[in-house]
């Protein structure tokens, strides 16, 4: 039978194989080395000469061999490391490839006894002895936690969850990238059991006290950012059943404050001082007197009555600022709140957010309520802080060394003089291939952010920028952009610095040095995740040099080496370090080079009105209090 490329070139054209002689070879199996000598190509080693038979339209063309087959399958196996060689065990080689963090000393102290972690198994979350659950509630959680390739517990999840399936509130102090969200919101579902949905109709209409109501759980974070991360893991591990979890925003509020009505949890300081305001207008007084406040648990049982029937929401995941404006409001109640978790909790319990972290701790006012507290870096100060709120002083669990960086990480510090040489540092790395997409370039401020990302731009990168400057569908959009892959390079605040994980990330890159040892510990950590190898650059320039020891103890910690004179010199004082941790470096403008004219017009500017009072001396000031007496 003659061939398909004959019958196709029989109908009067010629094909002239001496003249194609070059291009014919390419797609025979022979191919000539450097020497000029004919080598034989291995069809069976290389599955790329064999068609796929869907591709075979004219049947001629030779089947790809079964052994062929089955070696291109054991050589994918041993590159995604799998240590089996027998195509019986694929399968388990493919669960066991998922990387996990390197083995880390755990340690626990507590009230005695302390809890016993839990198995690495999966089924030990289901068959704990303070919360069993029945095949009915525990199979979809197993099923929804293989199918996202969680095949095993890791260490921090072990301890974390057996301390809170035992029943204590938890103090966790965890590198990053080292499973802290599972080990809070894993043992979560397990004390809920069902979803607030399945329980609608068991609700008791005359248990007030019944937990299946209102907000069940709460997860609290400092940013939104981090929220929706949050939002999108627990919905991976909760298919299969319908749990409600939702995120505290402005399209979601109203919905949130209709499941649980409140005021009833309001402080009775806050309560009262609501009652002083109200008595100082007259004008209301007889409606004072019928919704006068006694700070109660039953201040609002009227309104709670109206809404015995409205669905509870399972977790609720919100930010300190909207939540405490609802609570202090008593638009929303958290009486019922039995689980509240603080993840990046040092962040939250700094002076920034601790006025509104504390009246949201007050408001979960349930004699059970369990409290977590999680970061992967706890000053002193702040653990000491959260002592007060943790009963007997909760279950301490340090995995690692407390407040260092994880060792998967190679980091690494370049000098770069000046602001220019900041600028032409970056573009040697992306030149040069150093700096691999994708990636994270941390800034200090809105501005600079801006500056580097309209740079970026110009040079032709594929580039986004994530800050406070700009509004959250903005941000999420990026942020999507860049796990998908259709943004290389992204250009961040500290807003990214904590909790956000990008598993891909293979580089991050301080392009403006940290202002404090716990911040270049929550950026750097953006890679090396999960027990992945990661790269952390840092640029430090001359204004740098008095806080650069404190970031080379923290790298010689993690097992990084450097150089003898960094550990040698002076340390900052401690007022340097809170003028640092106040407000980041003066620096000038991102590349340092070329003229900033709207600048250079507003100091002129402002030299020539200053210039202009000195000359007026006393006048100008007897001129000025005449021109106020006239108005």
């Amino acid at each position: 039978m003659a061939s398909a490329f004959n019958l196709l070139t029989a109908g009067g054209a010629r094909f002239d194989r001496q003249r194609f002689k070059g291009d014919f070879e390419l797609f025979t199996a022979k191919r000539k080395d450097r020497k000029g000598k004919s080598k034989q190509i291995d069809t069976t080693s290389h599955s790329s000469t064999a068609l796929p038979h869907s591709l075979d339209f004219f049947g001629d063309h030779p089947a790809q061999p079964q052994t062929a087959r089955r070696q291109t399958k054991d050589d994918q196996d041993s590159e995604s490391g799998s240590d089996s060689s027998s195509s019986s065990s694929t399968s388990s080689s493919s669960s066991s490839s998922r990387p996990a963090p390197p083995p880390q000393k755990i340690t626990l102290t507590g009230p005695d006894p302390l809890p016993t972690s839990l198995h690495t198994n999966l089924p030990s979350l289901l068959t704990h002895s303070s919360h069993p659950l029945s095949s009915r509630a525990g199979n979809p959680l197993l099923s929804a936690l293989k199918a996202a390739n969680i095949h095993s517990l890791w260490g921090v999840q072990c301890a974390v969850g057996g301390s809170l399936l035992a029943g204590h509130d938890t103090l966790c102090v965890a590198p990053t990238g080292s499973g802290k969200t599972l080990s809070y919101v894993l043992p979560t579902l397990v004390q809920l059991e069902d979803p607030a949905r399945s329980l609608k109709g068991e609700v008791d209409e005359d248990d007030e006290d019944d937990t299946r109501r209102g907000v069940r759980s709460l997860i609290v974070v400092p940013t939104h950012d981090l929220a929706v991360q949050i939002a999108g893991v627990v919905k991976v591990v909760t298919r299969g059943r319908n749990w409600r979890t939702l995120v505290l925003t402005k399209a979601t509020e109203k919905a949130i404050c209709e499941s649980a009505p409140g005021g009833g949890s309001v402080p009775e300081a806050q309560a009262a001082k609501d009652d002083d305001s109200e008595e100082d207008e007259n004008e209301e007084e007889k409606e004072e007197e019928d919704d006068e406040s006694t700070g109660s648990v039953d201040e609002f049982a009227q309104d709670s009555v109206a809404n015995k029937n409205a669905l509870g929401i399972d977790i609720l995941i919100a930010t300190p600022e909207r939540l405490h404006h609802l609570v202090e409001s008593r638009k929303l109640s958290l009486s019922s709140t039995r689980y509240i978790i603080l993840d990046e909790s040092d962040r939250l319990l700094s002076s920034d957010f601790l006025p509104q972290v504390e009246p949201i701790l007050a408001a979960c006012s349930h004699p059970q309520v369990q409290r977590c507290f999680l970061s992967a870096t706890m000053p002193a100060g702040a653990e000491e802080l959260a002592k007060k709120w943790l009963r007997d002083g909760g279950v301490r669990v340090v995995v690692g060394v407390k407040d260092s960086a994880v060792t998967t990480i190679d980091q690494t510090l370049l000098y770069t003089g000046s602001e220019s040489g900041k600028l032409m540092a970056l573009r040697n790395l992306i030149s040069t291939g150093s700096l691999p997409y994708p990636s994270l370039i941390f800034v200090q401020s809105i501005e600079r952010a801006d500056e580097l990302y309209k740079t970026l731009v110009l040079d032709g990168i594929k580039v986004d920028v994530v800050h406070g400057g700009r509004g959250k569908s903005k941000r999420d959009e990026a942020i999507e952009a860049f796990r998908l892959g259709n943004v290389w390079m992204l250009v961040v605040t500290e807003v990214l610095a904590r909790g956000m994980d990008f598993r891909g990330v293979k580089v991050v890159v301080n392009y403006d040095f940290p202002q404090t040892v716990q911040s270049y510990i929550h950026r750097i950590g953006r890679t090396g995740r999960a027990g992945r190898p990661g790269k952390a650059i840092t640029f430090i320039n001359l204004e740098d040099g008095p806080y650069l020891r404190t970031v080379a103890n923290v790298m010689r910690s993690s097992g990084c080496a450097v150089p003898e004179y960094m550990l040698d010199m002076k340390k900052p004082t401690k007022n340097e370090k809170r003028q640092l941790a106040r407000a980041p470096v003066k620096r000038k403008a991102v590349g340092g080079g070329g003229r900033d004219l709207v600048k250079e017009e507003g100091k002129k500017r402002k030299q020539m009105v200053e210039g202009s009072k000195r000359r007026q001396g006393g006048g100008g000031a007897s001129t000025q209090g005449e021109v106020d007496m006239d108005e």
